[in-house]
C-alpha cells in the first residue's frame, strides 16, 4: 500500500471537514449519552458515582488510534506515559510517574502475571477490546497486589446480536511498514453467545525523522475463543487465549565505544496462554444481590539472548552469548459476594488466591582473557531456579448511602505473602502479611455535578526476581535477589469533579502520593550484603521513596449545531525521587503534557457517517538522572491529522476506515527518556467490514 493512496485517502477527509454544510441535520441536536459503566469498585456504577480517578476508553476510540498495542491507545489518557526500553514491540504504561511493575494489568478481571523489574506487557491484540477502564492511583484494596500506579482492567469482545457476525479487517503502518490483519465470528443464539477471533501483525525496523531504528522491528500473533451462557439469574462462560509476541531490541550505536565493544539483544518469545472460567448468580434473594466466581490457569513463556564483549582499560576482555528461558504458571481464583443487608448500604465481601511457579534456566557461554595477549579462559555456566509465589488475600468493601447526595465508601484488604525458591541462591521460604485501607465520599447535589475525594494506601510484594532468582546474565553482571526485601507501599489522596450537561463535559482530578521502600539495585559489596556478591554484579535492595504532585484533566465541548467537539487532554505533575541523601525532580516526568483537539463529525441520509479529528500531542522536557548522570528528553509540540468513515450497507453489513497522518511536519523527538525516538511523519490506515 503506498503512502501516496493513504494521503490521498486523507486529503479526502480534509475535503469532507470542509463540506460542513454536508451533514445531515438530524444530528444539530445534542445527544444524551447514558451513564458510562466503570468497575473501579468492583460493581456497575456511573461515572458521576464513583470515588476514583476513572478514564474509561470505548471500543469505537480503539478502533480510531489504528493501534500496533494497546498502550497506544491508552497514550492520551491524563496521568499515563508509555515506556518501552527500547523494545518497540514490548510497551508498557507508567500511571501517576510511577514504574510498570507497579500497577495492575487485568483481563476481564484477571491479572497478567509479570515477576521481570519491567512490568506486565499487554500480551492481548486490540482488535480482541471492547473497552479499557483506567483506575488511576492504589488499587490494592479491591485489586491485589502490584496497584500503587493503579489498574488498568481490559474487557473484551463477546458474542454480537445476532446468530452470525463475520468481521475482517487490516491496518497499516507506514513508520514500520507494518500490516495487521484480524478477523472473527460471533454472535448469539438463544440463551448462548460466543465469539472466535485470530490476528497477526508484523512490524519493520522503525522510520524517525532521524534515520531508522536498526533493531526495532517486532511482530505478534493471536486467537481466542470463548461461550457463554445467560439464563434468568445464572451465567457460565469460558475464555481460552493465546498470544505469541517477537521482539527485537534497539542498541544505540553511541553506546557502543572502546570499552562495550559489542552489544546484542533479541527477545524472540514473550507467549501468554491462557484459560478462564466465569461465573455469575444475581438477584440471589432480598440479601445477597451478586455472587461472582472466576478462576483461570496462565501460562506465560520467555526467551531473552544477549551477546556482548566488554573490554575495560586494564581489566579482562570478557565475551558472553547468554541465554535465560522461563514458563510462569500462573493459577488464579477470585470470589465476590454483593450484600444488601441494611437499607441504603450494600457490602462487598471478596477474596483473591495467586500462586506462581516461576521456572528459570540461565545459559552463559563465552570467553575470559585476562590480557592481550595472553590466556583465554573458556566459560560455560548454567543455572536453574524454581520459585513460588502464593498471595492470600480478603477484602471487604461498604457503600452508604448517607443521603440522597452523599455516599461514603471504606474498604479493607488483609494481604498473606509466601514465598519459595529452589536454585543457586539457595533453599529460602519468605511470608509476609499486610492490611490495606481505603476511604472515599461523592456527592452529587448539585445538577450534572458531582465531586469526590478518596484515600487509599498500596502494597507491592517483590517479584520472585527480586525477592529470590535475581536478573538475567548482562555486561553489568548478575543482579542477585534479596530475601530481606521489604514490600514497597504507597499513601494517596485525591480529589476530584465531574460535570456532564450533555454539551460540556470536563473531569478534573489533583493527587498527592507518597511511596516509600521502593525498589532498585545497587552495587553488591560483599562487607554489606555478604559472600554471595561477585565483581561487576549488583543486588536488589530497598532505598529510594517518591512523592508526586499532579493535577489531571479531560474536557470536552459539543457545538450541536456544528457538530464540532474541541477538546483537551492535559496533565500536570512533578515527581520528586529521594535516594539515601539525594533528593531529585529529574524522574523522567513532564511538568505538563496531553493534548489539545477538535472533531468534526457528519451523518449523511445515505448512511455514511464520518468524521476528522485535527490534534496537538505535547509535552515539557523530561530529564532522568541515575548513576550515571542526566539523560534529558526535549519538549515537543507535534501535529497530527484522524479521519475516517462507516457506511451501513444494510442493518446486516457495515463498513469502515479509519486514517490518520501523524507527526505531520515530521519531527524528531522521544516522547519521554524511557521510550525509543518517535516515529517520523506516518500514515495510518485501517479498513474492516462486518456482514
Amino acid at each position: 500500500m503506498s503512502k501516496g493512496f493513504v494521503s490521498g485517502l486523507m486529503t479526502g477527509i480534509c475535503y469532507l471537514a470542509l463540506q460542513s454544510g454536508a451533514y445531515s441535520q438530524e444530528q444539530t441536536e445534542p445527544q444524551e449519552l447514558g451513564p458510562i459503566v466503570v468497575t473501579a469498585s468492583r460493581s456497575e456504577q456511573s461515572l458521576d458515582e464513583v470515588t476514583r480517578s476513572v478514564a474509561v476508553v470505548e471500543s469505537e476510540q480503539i478502533e480510531r488510534a489504528v493501534a500496533d498495542s494497546v498502550t497506544e491507545v491508552l497514550r492520551d489518557v491524563p496521568g499515563i506515559k508509555i515506556i518501552d526500553s527500547n523494545v518497540a514491540g514490548m510497551k508498557r504504561i507508567s500511571i501517576r510517574g510511577e514504574e510498570s511493575s507497579r500497577n495492575v494489568v487485568l483481563v476481564d478481571g484477571q491479572e497478567i502475571s509479570d515477576h521481570t523489574s519491567y512490568g506486565a506487557v499487554f500480551l492481548i491484540s486490540p482488535s480482541d477490546i471492547e473497552r479499557i477502564e483506567v483506575v488511576k492511583g492504589p488499587g490494592s484494596v479491591l485489586h491485589g497486589s502490584k496497584a500503587i500506579g493503579g489498574v488498568v482492567n481490559i474487557i473484551t469482545k463477546k458474542g454480537a446480536d445476532r446468530a452470525v457476525q463475520v468481521e475482517i479487517g487490516t491496518t497499516f503502518d507506514s513508520s514500520t511498514n507494518g500490516i495487521t490483519g484480524f478477523s472473527s465470528a460471533a454472535g448469539t443464539i438463544d440463551q448462548w453467545d460466543y465469539r472466535f477471533s485470530a490476528s497477526k501483525s508484523k512490524h519493520g525496523d522503525r522510520e524517525t525523522a532521524d534515520g531508522t531504528l536498526e533493531g526495532s522491528a517486532f511482530e505478534n500473533q493471536s486467537v481466542t475463543a470463548y461461550v457463554g451462557y445467560t439464563g434468568d439469574q445464572h451465567k457460565f462462560s469460558i475464555k481460552a487465549e493465546r498470544f505469541e509476541q517477537e521482539s527485537e531490541v534497539y542498541t544505540d550505536p553511541a553506546d557502543i565505544g572502546f570499552v562495550m565493544r559489542q552489544f546484542d539483544m533479541d527477545l524472540p518469545k514473550r507467549d501468554r496462554s491462557k484459560v478462564g472460567l466465569f461465573y455469575d448468580f444475581t438477584d440471589v434473594n432480598e440479601s445477597i444481590a451478586k455472587i461472582h466466581l472466576d478462576g483461570y490457569v496462565q501460562q506465560i513463556d520467555r526467551v531473552a539472548l544477549v551477546d556482548y564483549e566488554l573490554a575495560p582499560p586494564g581489566a579482562p576482555v570478557l565475551k558472553r552469548e547468554n541465554k535465560t528461558e522461563s514458563e510462569l504458571l500462573t493459577f488464579g481464583l477470585n470470589g465476590q459476594a454483593d450484600l444488601t443487608l441494611f437499607d441504603n448500604m450494600l457490602t462487598s465481601i471478596g477474596f483473591q488466591a495467586v500462586q506462581d511457579q516461576l521456572d528459570k534456566d540461565s545459559f552463559s557461554t563465552g570467553t575470559t582473557t585476562i590480557s592481550v595477549p595472553g590466556p583465554v579462559f573458556p566459560v560455560n555456566i548454567t543455572e536453574r531456579d524454581e520459585a513460588k509465589l502464593t498471595t492470600l488475600s480478603a477484602f471487604l468493601q461498604n457503600e452508604w448511602d448517607l443521603n440522597d447526595d452523599l455516599t461514603l465508601t471504606a474498604g479493607g484488604r488483609y494481604y498473606f505473602v509466601a514465598s519459595e525458591n529452589k536454585g543457586t541462591a539457595g533453599d529460602r521460604d519468605e511470608s509476609d502479611q499486610a492490611f490495606v485501607g481505603a476511604l472515599g465520599l461523592n456527592y452529587t447535589g448539585f445538577e450534572n455535578f458531582a465531586l469526590r475525594a478518596h484515600v487509599s494506601q498500596g502494597y507491592v510484594y517483590p517479584t520472585l526476581l527480586q525477592s529470590t532468582l535475581g536478573s538475567v546474565f548482562s555486561p553489568a553482571g548478575k543482579i542477585y535477589g534479596n530475601a530481606d526485601l521489604d514490600p514497597e507501599t504507597s499513601v494517596t489522596a485525591e480529589i476530584g469533579a465531574r460535570f456532564d450537561s450533555g454539551n460540556l463535559i470536563v473531569d478534573a482530578s489533583a493527587f498527592y502520593t507518597d511511596a516509600k521502600d521502593y525498589i532498585t539495585s545497587v552495587d553488591c559489596d560483599a562487607a554489606v550484603h555478604g559472600s554471595k556478591c561477585t565483581a561487576n554484579s549488583d543486588i536488589y535492595v530497598n532505598i529510594d521513596a517518591a512523592k508526586t504532585w499532579g493535577l489531571e484533566l479531560a474536557a470536552s465541548y459539543q457545538f450541536a449545531e456544528l457538530a464540532v467537539t474541541p477538546y483537551a487532554n492535559i496533565t500536570l505533575m512533578r515527581r520528586q525521587f529521594s535516594s539515601g541523601a539525594t533528593n531529585t525532580f529529574d524522574t523522567d516526568t513532564p511538568l505538563v503534557s496531553g493534548r489539545l483537539g477538535v472533531m468534526k463529525s457528519w451523518a449523511f441520509d445515505n448512511g455514511v457517517e464520518a468524521y476528522a479529528d485535527l490534534y496537538s500531542r505535547f509535552s515539557s522536557e523530561h530529564r532522568q538522572k541515575d548513576g550515571s548522570g542526566i539523560d534529558e528528553a526535549d519538549g515537543f509540540a507535534t501535529l497530527n491529522l484522524a479521519g475516517g468513515f462507516s457506511y451501513d450497507f444494510d442493518e446486516k453489513r457495515r463498513l469502515k476506515v479509519h486514517a490518520a497522518v501523524e507527526n505531520i511536519f515530521d519531527q524528531d523527538y522521544k516522547p519521554s527518556v524511557e521510550e525509543l525516538t518517535a516515529p517520523g511523519r506516518a500514515f495510518k490506515l485501517s479498513a474492516s467490514v462486518i456482514f
